[in-house]
């Protein structure tokens, strides 16, 4: 547990570039939990829910208001295609809103009979190399989905941003240091624990490029990850891949199909 976490409150936000009457503007709403950021950035510009966007950026802001408040905010943006070019210009001087202040009220309670609720903000990699592989990770036993290949990342820690907590991850996890590049997608995931925990968590997935690629090893202790490799695109078919690698890998060919 990142002691931080003990008095920083976390809060994420969704931002859409969007057409106005006098050219793009910047519209922006809080992230309740169970809200996919992209459904509520197309109810921001009015859109219909088939409407594409395309995810520019995450912006972290970590605030201390007064003794005692503390706020990390991830704020994530999206465009309507056409509008990228209008990133960051589109900034109001006064910065983005909903402002810090305005984020300070925690959100209404679940209903007494609801599930225990828990929050993750995560941050992952498409991971490649010169000669085009992609680096994946295996996951530990005792974890949710054990056994299977899993993309490099994890959970942003309280006071850090998703390009930090993404080198930090791939190397604890790889002993690779790469270079974080385009943000690739933005996305939700929500299940339920062998607990019995509502599970909610917003996935963060961005290309990493290991230029000077070494022998992988996990260079963490007592983790979540068992092993690490290289893999051709044409061995990746034969592996058992976790949720969040298989939505990566599909988001990733999307993306390029868009571009």
């Amino acid at each position: 547990m990142n002691p931080i976490d003990d008095w920083m409150a976390r809060r994420v936000t969704v931002h859409l570039i969007t057409s106005g009457p006098q050219g793009p503007v910047l519209v922006g709403a809080r992230v309740l939990f169970g809200q996919d950021p992209e459904e509520v950035a197309r109810a921001l510009g009015g859109l219909s829910p088939q409407a594409p966007l395309v995810a520019l950026d995450v912006v972290t802001e970590t605030v201390s208001l007064y003794r005692g408040c503390a706020l990390h905010v991830d704020r994530v943006v999206f465009a309507e295609p056409g509008l990228v070019s209008a990133w960051p210009a589109v900034v109001p001087v006064e910065g983005l809103t909903p402002s810090v202040p305005a984020l300070v009220a925690e959100e209404d309670p679940a209903p007494e009979d609801a599930r225990p609720r828990l929050r993750r903000f995560a941050s992952y990699g498409i991971v490649t190399d010169p000669a085009g592989r992609v680096l994946l990770s295996r996951i530990a036993e005792g974890f949710p989905g054990a056994g299977t290949w899993h993309l490099p990342g994890g959970g942003v820690d309280t006071g850090e941003d998703v390009r930090a907590a993404l080198r930090r991850e791939v190397l604890e996890e790889t002993g690779q240091s790469g270079v974080v590049g385009e943000l690739i997608t933005v996305a939700s995931h929500r299940r339920a624990g062998s607990t019995g925990t509502d599970i909610y968590a917003v996935w963060v997935f961005s290309h990493v490029h290991v230029a000077d690629p070494g022998k992988p090893w996990v260079n963490e202790e007592h983790g979540s990850t068992a092993d690490c490799g290289w893999f051709t695109p044409a061995e990746l078919t034969e592996l058992r891949l976790s949720t969040t690698a298989r939505r990566g890998m599909e988001f990733l060919v999307r993306h390029r199909r868009r571009g």
